[in-house]
């Protein structure tokens, strides 16, 4: 089996500025033909602090540009109660900023401007991710194309990351997560193993394909809740397999609204 590891990750980006999806390929020199940006490595962290990486959010970031600047950012909403929510940011690998948010109910916005448009590795690292009620990254400026690690935030209530341009999202062991909104994107792959108290799923309008589709509604009904919400319909969303839908009608006897495409 071939390796990876001396190549380097490459996107495309179109006349507004957007990576052209499923333009991703790993090669070891830059293209000659295409407007083609280097994706920094995810790993970037790992030999100088090896302690981040295990205990952060791995997040590719793409500035929004807009007159000299290039903002990413998302949105952090805090519980109502308890301790502060603390942790720290490493927007690039010489720049991080903490944080202390009290524990109020309100959102709070982060953003950090790159200067230009090309993916940055962002890693979010909090402390206590029991205290986040909801993580927004589809509310701020720029847009997320991958993450890693989204175990460091097993606490959280809700996920929201509508409109981002992620094609698999890895959500493996949240056990916490109630709430999860990931519409109207490129999404391919998904994965929910271990997400046991979801109950309101909304993956509308992206490019699921049969074996995630057939994974999420199998998931939902063998995790044995009830009256829950569940949208898979839309855009290139695969139909279910036989298996798939009779995990969907499994799950409408156990009260749950269920859309998928036919």
């Amino acid at each position: 089996m071939g390796s990876n590891q001396n190549l380097k990750a490459y996107v495309r980006y179109d006349g507004q500025k957007k990576i052209v999806p499923g333009s991703l390929i790993l090669r070891q020199d830059k293209p000659t033909v295409g407007n083609f940006v280097e994706i920094m490595p995810v790993n970037l962290c790992c030999g100088v602090t090896p302690t981040v990486c295990d205990s952060c959010v791995t997040l590719q970031a793409v500035g929004e540009i807009g007159e000299g600047t290039s903002f990413y950012g998302f949105t952090l909403q805090v519980k109502n109660g308890g301790a502060n929510l603390t942790g720290t940011i490493y927007w690039t690998p010489s720049f991080s900023e903490s944080f202390s948010l009290d524990a109020d109910g309100d959102d709070y916005d982060f953003q950090y401007d790159f200067g230009d448009a090309i993916p940055h590795t962002v890693l979010l690292c909090v402390d206590n991710p029991s205290q986040i009620q909801d993580f927004e990254l589809g509310f701020g400026p720029g847009e997320t194309v991958s993450l890693n690690n989204a175990i460091a935030l097993n606490g959280i209530d809700e996920w929201d990351s509508d409109n981002m341009n992620i094609y698999s999202l890895d959500l493996t062991g949240l056990s916490s997560i109630e709430e999860l909104y990931h519409c109207c994107s490129v999404l391919t792959h998904i994965n929910i193993t271990g997400c046991a108290n979801l109950t309101d799923v909304d993956l509308a309008d992206n490019a699921l394909t049969e074996a995630s589709i057939d994974h999420v509604l199998i998931s939902l009904d063998n995790y044995g809740l009830s009256n829950g919400y569940l949208y898979l319909a839309g855009g290139t969303n695969s139909i279910p397999s036989a298996a798939g839908l009779a995990a969907k009608t499994s799950l409408e006897g156990k009260g749950w609204y269920v859309q998928v495409n036919v």
